[in-house]
């Protein structure tokens, strides 16, 4: 008999998409998705289009492994009583020779999203102080903007959306990374709405809209600048705004000063008629919403990329207005209770380090760093200073890795605990775009020997004790099903206007805010208006205005900037299965120009270079890109012996981000590369 069961997409994406298994015989047998969804409605991107593959593919680990050298790939299994004695062990040395817990360290970040796999963070806030990754390498020059300007990082239902008479997708390509705001988008303009794609290179969102702006790349605060300059000539402010805001007047004058409509042209790529036009159709229509994507704010000026865009909304009055707004993200419905609660997982006393600075960090720790435990992250992988991650694990007594599948980041690692899919667990996800908290159930047993995160802390908090009484104060009571159920506590009750948790299990629920971020104009800075001349900034030494910084310029021996967009079916290094067989390239997009001052033409093999490393590639010259820079989207990469592509990454910082999340973004868009041709 076929039986039914209801999930949520666990990963770092817009959507959280509900999706519905179908198991015979305990087996999963095929996944759709949940019609019942009114902001996913029934429809599934790409990316999940072979978990049931995934789920049972004979890559996936399935029990608990030791490797008897590091990036040796000569893995033996083990028992987890072996696998857990180990990890308690080292825990218990390490405390007993330091008189502390900070040698153990946790890099954890986004390769799942649900709150039991904070399961490991709660597990080592009971063991007492440890060393934590702090911050985001993702997002987070974009959330400390928003942060200044209006006091929180909250956004209006993306439903909204469909109320605006004007849309421009700025640095964002949803039709690949956000499908199911594309069907609002088409209500929109099926409704008379105007779509506009502003970007670095012609994407396929911009292939759907009504028009496409190519903006250079790490200039969208100057184009923003430019833009509010002629809103501002043309009279075309709210003229409400010096009653709601903060520095209307500073900004208005730092405008006239300091903005050149000339310059602003010349430096963005976009032409004085074109920024003409959106200006002036910008101020005069309403509801207009922006929706400001993560691109544009990777950039070593990228904080002020956004609070400019934001400026853009204000100045028009298009913020707090249904269908209007300045779109990027939010987490206000990340509302849980109890131990595994973001406010809970972690002690007063951690040694916090910036997550993209965090293997110098963590060599420069006095007491040092000894053990690491990587989770839901991949590091060796996806982060810059790739050097740095192999210097600090040659310091490191244990390196411990839970994941699904063999990464680059468990090639580190001496142990691998092999975890469950959400098709195996229970857990509790909220978005950080749309407005639904959903509860994930699961379908089938684990496969093998996989236990959840949360069975983990479980296990290893018993076995700690055990060896050590009082050790840990984790608590090992309940099952999964009650911890999810415990973390919906009374503030989440109300939002979602129910009465009992329990009421979840039906499916998700939409929490009861308003449709419209910032309705009725009440801001949470500290004015209680909205802020274009912000203290909090200028404490943190920023500017306290919305200003024009320019972009990395890139040097003369790597002049090409090297972007890297997510692709239709891929998300960083998650959802690809490698093939140990492969040998294939990804392409390197480039301005026709570009390839032909290199003598490169379509399909020959290049080498992109810096200091970091070299990169092999394949040529494809495509007119959608600007001069001067190259787009490699992350498409299926190469196996894991070949070289990566973050190789390239320096780890360059943004510079916003410490204040709001507790480190400083990673400015990835500030990559800079050589080129040159070759024939292997």
């Amino acid at each position: 008999m076929d039986t039914l069961h209801h999930h949520i997409c666990p990963r770092n994406c817009y959507d959280t998409c509900s999706i519905i298994s179908t198991t015979r015989h305990g087996r999963l047998v095929s996944i759709e998705g949940n019609p019942a969804h009114p902001y996913t409605r029934g429809k599934l991107c790409p990316k999940v289009m072979d978990e049931i593959h995934k789920v049972y593919s004979p890559q996936r680990i399935r029990y608990p492994l030791r490797q008897r050298k590091r990036f040796s790939g000569q893995w033996e299994r083990i028992t987890w009583d072996e696998a857990l004695e180990t990890i308690s062990r080292k825990i218990l040395d390490l405390k007993d020779k330091y008189g502390t817990t900070l040698p153990l360290a946790h890099n954890k970040y986004s390769g799942n999203f649900g709150i039991l796999h904070n399961a490991l963070e709660a597990f080592l806030t009971g063991l007492g102080p440890t060393t934590r990754a702090v911050g985001s390498p993702c997002w987070s020059a974009g959330v400390e903007a928003q942060v200044f300007d209006f006091g929180a990082f909250f956004c209006s239902d993306p439903l909204d959306m469909e109320k605006a008479k004007l849309i421009w997708i700025w640095g964002a390509n949803p039709a690949w990374n956000a499908a199911h705001q594309m069907p609002i988008i088409f209500r929109a303009m099926d409704q008379g709405a105007k779509v506009i794609c502003l970007d670095t290179h012609f994407s396929a969102t911009a292939a759907r809209v009504h028009q496409f702006v190519r903006v250079n790349p790490g200039t969208d605060g100057l184009l923003a600048l430019g833009l509010a300059k002629i809103i501002v000539d043309h009279q075309l402010t709210d003229p409400e705004l010096p009653d709601y805001s903060l520095g209307y007047n500073e900004f208005i004058d730092y405008l006239k000063a300091e903005i050149d409509l000339q310059k602003c042209s010349a430096v963005t790529g976009v032409s004085l008629e074109t920024m003409k036009e959106l200006a002036l159709e910008y101020g005069a229509v309403k509801p207009a919403c922006i929706w400001a994507g993560f691109g544009l704010q990777r950039y070593t000026n990228g904080g002020q990329n956004l609070r400019a865009i934001d400026a853009l909304g204000a100045l028009t009055g298009n913020i707090g207005r249904p269908g209007g707004g300045v779109q990027y993200g939010h987490f206000e419905t990340w509302r849980f209770a109890g131990p595994l609660a973001h406010s809970q997982c972690g002690h007063a006393q951690d040694r916090e380090l910036d997550i993209n600075q965090f293997p110098q960090l963590a060599l420069a720790a006095d007491p040092p760093v000894k053990m690491l435990w990587i989770a839901s992250r991949n590091p060796f992988q996806q982060d810059g200073n790739h050097a740095g991650w192999q210097k600090l694990s040659e310091a490191l007594e244990l390196i411990v890795v839970s994941d699904l599948f063999h990464t680059r980041s468990s090639a580190a690692a001496d142990l691998f605990l092999p975890v469950t899919t959400h098709y195996e667990h229970w857990d509790l996800h909220a978005s950080y775009w749309h407005y639904y908290i959903g509860i994930n159930e699961p379908a089938v047993e684990s496969v093998g020997e996989a236990r959840s995160d949360l069975q983990i802390a479980w296990d290893l908090s018993k076995r700690l004790n055990q060896s050590s009484p009082g050790s840990s104060a984790f608590p090992t009571e309940g099952s999964e099903k009650e911890w999810v159920l415990g973390a919906i506590g009374p503030e989440m009750l109300a939002i979602l206007g129910i009465d009992s948790a329990e009421e979840l299990l039906k499916g998700p629920r939409r929490v009861n805010y308003p449709g419209t971020a910032w309705q009725g104009r009440q801001f949470q800075t500290p004015s209680g208006k909205y802020e274009f001349y912000a203290e909090k900034a200028q404490e943190w030494g920023l500017p306290p205005l919305p200003v024009y910084r320019p972009p990395r310029q890139a040097p003369p021996e790597t002049p090409l900037r090297l972007l890297t967009p997510h692709h239709l079916s891929g998300l960083n290094s998650q959802v690809y299965l490698y093939s140990e067989e492969s040998d294939s390239l990804l392409k390197a997009r480039l301005h026709p120009k570009t390839a032909e001052g290199y003598g490169l033409n379509r399909g020959d093999k290049a080498i992109l270079w810096n200091r970091g490393g070299s990169f092999p590639v394949i040529i494809e010259p495509d007119l959608g890109i600007g001069e001067g820079v190259i787009v490699i989207y992350q498409e299926n990469p190469p196996n894991l012996k070949s070289p990566h592509l973050n190789l390239l990454n320096l780890g360059e910082l943004t510079d916003m981000g410490k204040y709001a999340t507790g480190a400083y973004g990673l400015a990835l868009n500030e990559t800079f590369v050589g080129i040159r041709k070759t024939t292997s």
